[in-house]
């Protein structure tokens, strides 16, 4: 049983299908590998996960209700009490309209991180993030086994440079990060060594020294029109768009993401785990030491 494996799909470009790939991803681990638990959340405040996967007609959170959301993560909640059986038998727990006011009093990137290590969830859990990084896709990122980055032009490649920075800075393994191509069309031709968008795309990053997931996603009109029609709804690749080449391609890329979880043996959230077990035994004698401390001091002042 594959075990709190995290993935976060995110980078500061918007518009190169983070929320698809995330969403879909989800769908096709699903649909490839039934016995495996897959639970899907996001920081953006689209509710597009909430529109794809609700079953019923359940309305989405609002500001105003006490329904249970991905606010909750940064309270303490365990993420077994948050979550939703959805369609395709995917679990999401439900997006928030809170996080705009939650953001000014959150300041660590970590939170997430200690929460998910006291939920000992099985299977794979899809974070999606906002096109910023922001403290949400911070702690998004800290927590991560396998950190995704959709790019489709030069701008959101030099983007990466950022959550690159973001890994240093926290002294956490680049060897989580993996740049996808998103959105090629596979229409232009190129004169040279790089014949086409992805090619290109994929020298520009190994020459910047990051790693590629192997293959990439197409541009494709169908598949973008699956997230606009007279239903309201989002369609799945997996039911509304296998004449698509985008179909074999997610394909791919769950396969990729289910034997690196499998492979993988060592989790971010047992690192995680271990570091608060340490905390927790350095700061015990500490406080023994004061306890004991103030106890000699009341009793010298009693014997006065």
């Amino acid at each position: 049983m594959i075990r709190n494996y995290v993935v976060t799909i995110s980078s500061e470009k918007g518009g190169v299908g983070k929320t698809t790939l995330a969403t879909n991803l989800a769908i096709y681990l699903k649909a490839l590998f039934e016995d495996l638990p897959v639970i899907l959340l996001s920081f953006d405040n689209h509710f597009s996960v909430d529109r794809m996967f609700r079953i019923g007609a359940k309305q989405p959170p609002r500001e105003y209700s006490n329904f249970p959301d991905v606010s909750n993560l940064f309270h303490g909640t365990l993420i077994d009490l948050l979550t939703e059986t959805g369609e395709y038998g995917v679990q999401f727990i439900p997006s928030s309209a809170k996080l705009n006011q939650l953001r000014r009093n959150l300041d660590d990137c970590t939170v997430l991180a200690e929460n998910l290590a006291h939920s000992h969830f099985n299977g794979i859990l899809i974070i999606d993030t906002r096109p910023d990084l922001d403290i949400f896709t911070e702690n998004a990122l800290f927590c991560a086994d396998r950190v995704i980055v959709p790019v489709k032009d030069a701008p959101s490649l030099e983007n990466c440079r950022n959550i690159y920075a973001f890994f240093d800075r926290h002294k956490l393994s680049r060897k989580s990060l993996r740049l996808l191509p998103c959105l090629v069309d596979a229409r232009i031709r190129f004169e040279g060594p790089f014949r086409d968008p992805y090619q290109l795309l994929k020298a520009y990053a190994i020459n910047r020294g990051y790693r590629c997931l192997d293959g990439y996603i197409s541009k494709s009109p169908k598949v973008e029109s699956l997230n606009t029609n007279p239903d309201g709804k989002i369609y799945p690749v997996l039911t509304h768009g296998k004449n698509t080449e985008v179909h074999a391609q997610l394909a791919h890329i769950a396969k990729q993401v289910y034997h690196d979880a499998v492979e993988e043996q060592s989790r971010r959230l047992d690192e995680v785990r271990s570091s608060q077990s340490k905390s927790q035994t350095q700061k015990q004698p500490e406080e023994a030491i004061f306890r004991v401390t103030s106890e000699r001091v009341s009793f010298g002042l009693l014997q006065k």
